[in-house]
């Protein structure tokens, strides 16, 4: 069975089933992605049958081990540097040309790396998704439910439905109380931020935070907590092409950052010692900024096939 751009085996659905086949191995490459993108842009009832195969892929969690081997792996050499470099390349254009299969399996929208998108959503609500995102939604009788599997939306909630609105990740739930706001699931911690309007943190039996048009919250280890706040046109500054970042870890700046390449950032080295970084950065421009972190922190860079970057402690 060959899968093409048109359907060369039969029905839509035994197409679309074939893909989740595929997708469900692990071990699909980038070129059958894009035939898969492809298959589906071509005519609305091919991803209309991808989604109806996948509904029976929804416990995801419970059959995931079916895929995953539970032989020991075997221990390896010690690589020699060049080897090392050229090894680290090549996983990390693997790792980055192909998207989580598992994730496709359960997003019904997603944004590439370096791009942003807006969704309007069935009631009329709209999300918008920073750089390499996903979301599920599952709109039915007894609600409006978005699970943000991964990155970072904002969400500007049509109002006169009946139904809750609510965005769900896995340390809690976000309901919306007549609002616009921002999730960001992009750390430790799952961050929370209004720009209009109320929304209600929930964190397991504990009692819910609730977080006004200006205010920021966390969900992390089963607890809401509420934090410093930013005015509002601060929130979500990536929506207009704005990264604000404020004592920020040198790490976890550069990955904040790494997020609006096409290509994939290695780090070499701790770098956990050096200073916080604080700072606004243009989302269009990430190697600008990345050589602005490296001059103000004394790393080295170097560039590698794929459109690699590679920081290294230059004082090391």
């Amino acid at each position: 069975m060959t899968l093409q751009g048109s359907d060369p085996i039969g029905t839509r659905d035994e197409t679309a089933r074939a893909w989740i086949v595929r997708l469900a191995s692990g071990s699909i490459s980038a070129s059958e992605m894009d035939r898969l993108e492809s298959w589906m842009a071509t005519d609305p009832r091919n991803r209309a049958a991808f989604l109806r195969e996948r509904s029976s892929w929804q416990d995801l969690a419970a059959i995931e081990g079916a895929f995953v081997s539970e032989r020991p792996l075997p221990r390896r050499r010690s690589l020699r540097w060049p080897t090392y470099l050229s090894v680290a390349a090549a996983a990390a254009l693997a790792w980055f040309a192909v998207p989580s299969t598992w994730l496709w399996l359960r997003a019904d929208e997603t944004s590439a790396r370096g791009q942003m998108r807006e969704i309007a959503l069935a009631d009329g609500s709209r999300a918008v998704l920073d750089s390499d995102t996903a979301i599920a939604v599952d709109y039915n009788d007894e609600g409006r439910e978005v699970r943000l599997l991964k990155g970072r939306a904002w969400f500007d909630v049509k109002h006169g439905d009946g139904r809750p609105f609510r965005v769900e990740v896995d340390s809690g739930s976000i309901r919306d109380i007549g609002t616009a706001f921002e999730v960001d699931h992009t750390g430790g911690q799952v961050g929370v931020a209004v720009t209009e309007g109320m929304v209600e943190l929930k964190a397991g039996a504990e009692a819910p935070v609730l977080l006004r048009a200006g205010q920021r919250g966390t969900l992390a280890d089963g607890t809401a907590h509420r934090v410093a706040g930013l005015p509002v046109d601060r929130i979500a500054g990536w929506r207009r092409g704005e990264l604000l970042l404020r004592n920020v870890p040198l790490p976890d700046a550069i990955e904040a950052i790494a997020r609006y390449r096409p290509g994939p950032v290695l780090v070499l080295g701790g770098l956990s010692d050096r200073r916080p970084v604080s700072g606004s950065f243009r989302t269009d421009r990430p190697d600008e900024a990345l050589d602005t972190l490296a001059a103000m922190r004394g790393l080295e860079q170097s560039t590698l096939p794929g459109s690699i970057l590679l920081l290294r402690d230059g004082k090391r």
